[in-house]
């Protein structure tokens, strides 16, 4: 049974008591990038720490990759330009993403880039990079792209790959086959010593099939995930919605929940019921039980891949965006929502507790933009958005239970922020520093990349 969601008070205070967070630095890595993009809401993974360094990728202004090295000690920053590897289809489409992954046991830095419904883009670092990494990085460092399994049928129309680097699970990549309202998910894992990766399941982790009578009785979808996060037990959690079609997101509907404990190739519900076997063929779909843990109806203009973050208790917060109440706009549908509708939306929190309970904080704030999420040490949830050229901050406070919000404008000097990257997990998790990429808005119209790091805020809560 779907369990009902439990309201809460809520208390919004419109600024900040001290300081929410310290920038510690701004490091520039390039004064002109690609100006069309170079951030993506879905880029999980997009900057990652190993070692003492930290990696990420963006495109040049000429459409090249580049490859990111900072060392952490000094903060000095190596570059490496990726020949060959350009944007070629629709370089203005901001769908082509790029992230990094990590994996230890053979020391190499995975990359994948340049996808919207086109065939897959993969490659890799020679063995060893990451665990004995050289002076100074060169393009040798790197080996030609090459297919993620060889032979696939189903890398042809790849868009939104992420990466998975949580240890002690092995490296997980996770990318969309076919189209939005009509597409799959799937699921790989790596495995270090055969330089491989394994499907999980012979099908895709979610299933088009069933009817929504909400939308015109739609017979396919795809499911748009949150950020997929593999917990230090080595669970699985993925939060979604469904679109029912691709032309619109006002067809966004429903927050739903489930987990694995197998790598991707099983299922449960928010219950702990089985729901799915994928190496059987057997697929979450829409009318599996137990997967909806809000209702969120159609014309709720409910944002698709939006943030996801666990808890010290392993338990997972979602923060996306949508109506208080539904609304359909007169006259033709378009993709997102006229400004008197989007002039509405607000920030939602939601989340579980380990009794399987869902509870719902919002709305909280007006939110139109995909945030950043993190935990500090001491359960304060923390919001991250770009916003007049500087850090927009949104707090719930731990010691309330995140029903109470407080609220900062944070200018960075020097840098008008235009775009936020997801945080570096793996610093944020080693050194409690919130550490992303930005684009650096420049006045005569060219685009920067630069990597920040934040101290968190010290907290009043009880450890």
């Amino acid at each position: 049974m779907t369990p009902k969601l439990t309201a809460l008070s809520l208390f919004v205070t419109g600024t900040l008591t001290g300081t929410p967070l310290r920038l510690v630095r701004v490091v520039p890595v390039d004064d002109d990038t690609w100006r069309p993009f170079n951030m993506a809401s879905f880029d999980q993974d997009k900057v990652r720490t190993f070692g003492d360094f930290q990696y990420t990728l963006y495109w040049a202004a000429d459409k090249t990759l580049v490859a990111v090295r900072r060392d952490l000690r000094d903060h000095t920053v190596q570059t490496v330009r990726l020949k060959g590897r350009t944007l070629t289809i629709d370089p203005n489409d901001g769908h082509r993403n790029t992230v990094v992954g990590v994996s230890a046991e053979d020391g190499r830095l995975h990359l994948a880039w340049d996808h919207h419904c086109n065939p897959l883009r993969y490659g890799t670092s020679r063995p060893g990079f990451l665990t004995e990494p050289p002076a100074v990085m060169a393009p040798e460092d790197f080996e030609p792209p090459r297919p993620l399994i060889p032979g696939s049928k189903i890398e042809s129309r790849a868009t939104y790959p992420r990466f998975l680097s949580n240890p002690p699970a092995p490296l997980h990549f996770i990318y969309r086959q076919g189209s939005s309202g009509n597409g799959d998910n799937y699921v790989q894992r790596y495995d270090a010593e055969k330089h491989t990766w394994t499907r999980l399941g012979t099908t895709g982790l979610f299933s088009r099939r069933g009817t929504y009578p909400a939308w015109n009785n739609s017979t396919s979808r795809c499911a748009y995930l949150n950020d997929v996060l593999l917990d230090p037990t080595g669970r699985l959690h993925v939060t979604w919605c469904y679109r029912e079609a691709g032309a619109t997101w006002g067809s966004n509907h429903d927050l739903h929940y489930a987990t694995s404990d197998d790598s991707g190739a099983t299922w449960q519900n928010n219950a702990g019921e089985r729901i799915a076997d994928l190496p059987n063929g057997d697929a979450i779909e829409l009318a599996d039980p137990g997967i909806v843990v809000q209702s969120i109806p159609v014309f709720s203009w409910l944002m698709n891949q939006t943030a996801m973050t666990l808890d010290k208790a392993n338990q997972p917060h979602v923060i996306t965006y949508h109506l208080a109440t539904p609304e359909r706009p007169k006259g033709k549908l378009e993709h997102g929502p006229p400004p008197e509708i989007g002039a509405k939306l607000n920030l939602f929190h939601y989340w579980r507790t380990p009794d399987g309970a869902w509870h719902s904080s919002g709305p909280v704030t007006p939110l139109r933009a995909r945030p950043g999420i993190v935990f500090d040490s001491h359960g304060n949830l923390i919001v991250y958005e770009a916003k007049s050229g500087g850090l927009r901050v949104h707090i719930a406070l731990g010691a309330s239970g995140w029903r109470e919000w407080q609220h900062a404008d944070i200018a960075v000097p020097g840098v008008q922020l235009h775009r936020i990257s997801k945080p570096d997990l793996g610093r944020m998790q080693r050194d409690g520093v919130l550490s992303f990429a930005g684009i650096d808005l420049k006045e005569d119209g060219r685009r920067g990349f630069v990597l920040l790091d934040f101290e968190l805020p010290p907290s009043t809560a009880e450890e």
